[in-house]
């Protein structure tokens, strides 16, 4: 379910935030459906519940999820989340390029580079 990279600047609460948040815009994840507890979790990942617990609760208070005393957390009814997670992700990818700019990144290298990474999910 949730693959970690050791070697990545991402801190691990925020990969695991990111992988739940690209599930749920998938529909891997639907509305209602309970998440791993947290030690388990934690256990499958080689982590400290502490770290599963952080990403819980910054998923919980931008909306995502929610929890029910000794139940666990779900993924939480949202209004078409799946439309709103995939919005928010362009926006980001935006804001992204538009840092690029000053930096003299052109037209031609940015549509290089998503071509090169679509051209790598395809051969997936």
């Amino acid at each position: 379910m949730i693959a970690l990279n050791q070697t990545s600047r991402t801190p691990i609460y925020q990969q695991i935030i990111q992988q739940v948040l690209a599930q749920i815009a998938c529909g891997l994840l639907r509305q209602n459906q309970q998440l791993p507890g947290v030690r388990s979790m934690a256990i499958d990942l080689g982590i400290n519940p502490n770290t599963v617990m952080k990403a819980y609760a910054e998923l919980e208070r931008d909306g995502y999820i929610y929890s029910i005393a000794g139940k666990g957390s779900f993924v939480a009814e949202t209004e078409q989340s799946p439309n709103l997670l995939h919005r928010k992700k362009l926006d980001e990818i935006k804001e992204s390029l538009a840092s690029s700019l000053p930096y003299g990144v052109t037209k031609e290298e940015l549509l290089a580079i998503v071509e090169a990474l679509y051209r790598e999910e395809e051969s997936v």
